[in-house]
């Protein structure tokens, strides 16, 4: 059988294995990384370039892509496809800003006043795949937030495969994005996070890349903030016997072509009868499909369907595994979805397919994989944001809380704390 079908509970070991699955890691890569960062924090603009020719095809003396480029790129993209493009971009943005914080502040029963002020980030670099594909959502679900949220410059940096695709610069062209350059990898974020002549070093780093992309990211966190390492792509569903078999297959298949192999499709039910017959529609799903070999690669790996004893048991499998993409296909789907603590994002009925949410619907589809939906979020307007607090105390507040602040500080050893507040209580 392409897919096995497996009885299990939350401490069974394929989910335990499944749990703990991540791409391997490479000496090479990392070795082969580090260089490159240090040869561009060193060398600058003609060490990026130099890596630029060798590894992303770039053809001239110059990393930046003009606006001209852009504009005659765009001009040539599909009708249908640029208004489908507009329409997700306005989604995404009409969800998003509801996410906007507002700074504030109260007064104390003292006159002290105390609060928070929220400001954009600065400079953001928003990293978009080219070589082994065109993503133009992958650029949406990661500006558009940082737009939201009043990022002012957006550096924009991909491996360009041949030209500028249409729809990337029909893209960069609707939400005003004009510093693009033509660089990927290990450089790429070398160069937006230590800067280079005429190109300023940038806040943070976001969105998803290869390899040497990834491991990159975290070898610069510290000096910049980045969004997350992510993983391979991953979706588990929900489902009961009520469930169309052909429909969570499909669903199950978006995920497995992604194409690393540790992609992670898997269905939890408690129909024995269903798991049979979804078993069966995947396997003739896969047998006509273009990707037939990548499938059967990723579901082979971590493709699996399991029967549990009853729904609330699938729950709690689901919570263990914490998936980026859950579905729930069951009769009580409601009541399921509040059982549910751990997911990145939820997709909830027959008719909320996965690729809705990757491309359309308007929360972010950057979410926390390998398992760290346990403690992280999608991607949001609140990760371009910085927050700094505001303390404002008066002579009436300091003079009433002078001895507990030094009281605290004299029992952690710190003299000069204590004396800092002491002075300004006893000084006319």
């Amino acid at each position: 059988m392409l897919i096995p079908v497996i009885k299990a509970n939350p401490d069974s070991c394929e989910l335990l294995k499944l749990c703990s699955r991540s791409a391997a890691q490479n000496s090479e890569i990392e070795k082969l990384v580090k260089e490159i960062l240090l040869n561009v924090k060193e060398g600058g603009l003609e060490a990026a370039l130099g890596y630029a020719k060798k590894y992303d095809g770039l053809t001239k003396n110059s990393l930046k892509v003009s606006e001209a480029q852009i504009k005659k790129a765009a001009s040539k993209i599909d009708l249908k496809l640029k208004n489908a493009l507009k329409q997700a971009i306005e989604n995404v943005r009409f969800f998003h800003q509801k996410q906007i914080e507002k700074s504030w502040s109260f007064k104390g029963k003292d006159g002290e006043i105390l609060g928070q002020k929220i400001r954009p980030l600065k400079r953001v670099g928003l990293y978009v795949p080219g070589g082994a594909g065109v993503y133009p959502s992958t650029l949406i679900m990661n500006a558009v937030p940082a737009i939201v949220a009043g990022v002012k410059e957006l550096v924009v940096v991909s491996p360009i495969k041949g030209d500028l695709h249409s729809s990337v610069a029909f893209v960069l062209q609707e939400l005003g994005i004009k510093e693009v350059y033509h660089i990927g990898g290990a450089q790429a974020i070398g160069l937006l996070a230590f800067g280079a002549k005429g190109i300023a070093p940038v806040d943070k780093i976001v969105g998803p890349g290869n390899a040497f992309a990834a491991f990159a990211k975290r070898e610069v966190f510290g000096t910049v903030d980045i969004d997350m390492i992510a993983g391979p792509s991953e979706i588990a569903v929900l489902a009961d016997c009520t469930a169309n078999p052909q429909w969570v297959a499909a669903d199950m298949l978006s995920q497995a072509e992604h194409g690393s192999g540790f992609e992670a499709s898997v269905c939890i039910t408690d129909s024995p009868a269903f798991a049979k017959k979804l078993a069966n529609c995947i396997a003739e799903q896969v047998k006509a499909s273009p990707k037939r070999e990548i499938l059967e690669k990723s579901l082979g790996a971590y493709g699996r369907i399991f029967i549990a004893k009853n729904m609330e048991t699938a729950v709690e499998m689901v919570n263990k595994i914490a998936p980026e993409h859950l579905e729930i296909v069951a009769k009580n789907q409601d009541e399921l979805e509040k059982l549910v603590e751990n997911a990145g994002a939820i997709f909830v009925g027959a008719y909320s397919s996965e690729p809705v949410g990757d491309y359309f619907a308007g929360p972010n589809h950057v979410l926390p994989t390998n398992g760290t939906a346990r403690f992280a979020s999608p991607l949001g307007v609140y990760d371009f944001q910085k927050r700094t607090s505001i303390i404002r105390y008066n002579k009436k507040a300091l003079q009433k809380n002078a001895e507990n602040i030094a009281e605290i500080a004299n029992s952690e050893g710190f003299y000069h704390h204590a004396r800092a507040v002491i002075l300004r209580n006893t000084s006319h």
